[in-house]
């Protein structure tokens, strides 16, 4: 009997041993996968038939049901995908391990029976998470607090019901989530929501009455100018219903964007900008128009405040707003109107500093050309500005755009090294002189750029180009005084005068040799030495290179 049973276990194991030999590469059989027998399957084979229950899987979606609200989400909308790879790795694996090294489970699949293997599913969190609060949002409901409504012309005060609300479990339904795309079938999924509650509409008729009491009589500011009233009419437009502790308590209050408004129209009224000190000087006090090598020195000049500067004020915006809304809060109906002091960029102090010329220039053209024009229409656009210490000039930023609308008109100008008519030609001339006068002035140049090829009528390496908005000419007024800008015109020449208190600053201007350039025309170093009344000497150099200028027919 007992070699009998021997014999029988050795013919299951030479059974098992040929049936893993003619399957090598193969499922075993009795191996299903919900359903689908693979027995005997290679690995493509497998996969092949598994490819419709991956489908069936992936398309069967899953409904989110809350109350009244449904949403239907696709799971691959919610990162839900079949790996079919592992489950078919998985397939090959089954039978093939255990006691004895699965030759019982071997021999047991080829007398009927059945080794299910699990599909192998994934779920990426994140986009099961986005999925989830996407949903959220057509699955939930906005708590409404109430509303109090007011008819402007008769004051007429109405009042509308609140509405509890309800909020999704984010955390609770992505747990339900993960769990049902797992399993088939899928059904629906009741979704875990939160209410929020609201106040009783007791509350909400209450704020009504408040809200009536308040408008029997006007709104009082004081301070900042005269004392003014906001009309019950006025205020009826900023009150409303405001509901605060998560929507359970409701009180009157201002709405937002309502009260915003009423607060720049009170504030527009009552801000009153700074004034800076207006400070006069002669338009061209002497010529200076040295193309070389050349220098200046600070002279004395006839400088006089034409206006004072004054203090200006500014309403504290946000300041006003809560005490407004404070007010309404309380039932008060005065408050004084919160501002604060604007000093003037240059105070008449810093003004009594300019007495002297600190650097001037001049420049030339030809009379009648229609550059000309714009040269003075420029130079009206800057005459008189006043650049206060530690700030910075830029010509384009107070000449803005040329335009014909502006009065400018067509003239040569220099594009990608071509002469070409462009509206505010001409222009550059001005911001050469003003850079010379700047220059010479001792200021400290942050910005500008020469002419692709050298002009004659400019000093060679000392002269910048202009447009707008590319290419501009900016510099510091690093000074302590404020630097009054004069500029000057006459039929052959515009001239930039500028007025201040550099220190005693003395500025000469040495020019090193043209030295040709291959391709090119020729480069030039000019060396701008700053003397400081204190001894220090500062010098400068700036190199500028020249293309050749285009033929005359260009």
């Amino acid at each position: 009997m007992t070699a009998a049973v021997v014999l029988l276990g050795l013919a299951l194991v030479a059974i098992a041993l040929a049936v893993r030999l003619t399957h090598s590469g193969q499922v075993l059989p009795g191996v299903e996968v919900e359903g689908v027998a693979l027995g005997g399957a290679s690995r493509e084979d497998a996969r092949r038939l598994l490819a419709p229950l991956a489908a069936e899987a992936a398309g069967a979606p899953v409904a989110l049901v809350a109350e009244d609200r449904r949403v239907t989400l696709a799971p691959p909308e919610a990162g839900y995908a079949v790996d079919v790879d592992a489950t078919v790795d998985a397939a090959l694996e089954a039978r093939r391990g255990g006691p004895l090294g699965g030759l019982g489970s071997t021999v047991a699949g080829l007398f009927g029976g059945r080794r299910e293997v699990a599909l192998v599913q994934t779920v990426d969190r994140r986009r099961l998470g986005a999925a989830v609060a996407a949903a959220a949002g057509r699955l939930g409901r906005e708590h409404f607090p109430g509303e109090i409504v007011i008819e402007p012309g008769t004051l007429t005060i109405t009042t509308k019901a609140p509405r509890s609300g309800r909020e999704v479990d984010r955390a609770a339904l992505v747990a339900r989530l993960d769990e049902a795309l797992r399993r088939r079938p899928r059904g629906r999924i009741d979704v875990p929501l939160h209410t929020i509650k609201v106040a009783s509409r007791a509350a909400v008729d209450a704020v009504g009455r408040a809200a009536r009491d308040y408008l029997s009589e006007p709104l009082r500011l004081t301070g900042a100018g005269e004392d003014t009233e906001i009309a019950p009419g006025e205020l009826a437009t900023v009150l409303a219903l405001e509901s605060f502790e998560g929507g359970r308590r409701v009180r009157l209050g201002a709405g937002d964007a309502r009260l915003a408004a009423l607060v720049e129209r009170v504030a527009a009224e009552r801000d009153r900008p700074a004034r800076d000190a207006e400070v006069q000087a002669p338009a061209r006090l002497v010529t200076f128009d040295d193309k070389g090598d050349a220098s200046w020195r600070p002279r004395r000049a006839d400088v006089t405040i034409a206006t004072p500067a004054r203090r200006g004020r500014v309403v504290r915006r946000k300041t006003l707003a809560a005490a407004i809304e404070s007010a309404i809060r309380t039932g008060r109906h005065e408050l004084a109107v919160p501002t604060e002091r604007v000093e003037p960029a240059v105070s008449a102090r810093a003004a009594r500093a300019v007495d002297s010329l600190i650097g001037t220039f001049t420049t030339h053209y030809e009379p009648g050309q229609p550059r000309v024009r714009n040269i003075v229409r420029i130079a009206r656009d800057v005459d008189g500005t006043l650049v206060a210490p530690g700030a910075r000039f830029s010509l384009n930023a107070i000449a803005g755009e040329r335009t014909e609308d502006k009065g400018y008109v067509e003239a040569p100008f220099i594009a990608d090294g071509k002469i070409e008519p462009s509206i505010g030609g001409g222009v550059s001339q001005f911001s050469t002189t003003l850079y010379n006068a700047a220059y010479f002035a001792g200021l400290r140049i942050e910005g500008h750029r020469p002419h692709s090829f050298f002009i004659d009528r400019y000093p060679a390496g000392r002269e910048s180009t202009l447009n707008f908005p590319d290419i501009d000419l900016t510099w510091i007024n690093d000074t302590d005084a404020p630097v009054l800008i004069r500029t000057s015109t006459d039929a052959d020449s515009v001239s930039v005068s500028l007025y201040g208190d550099n220190g005693g600053r003395r500025v000469s201007a040495e020019s090193g040799e043209r030295e040709p350039l291959a391709d090119r025309d020729f480069s030039i170093v000019v060396t701008r030495i700053v003397r400081h009344a204190d001894g220090r000497i500062v010098r400068e150099p700036f190199t500028t290179r020249y293309d050749k200028p285009p033929p005359p027919d260009a």
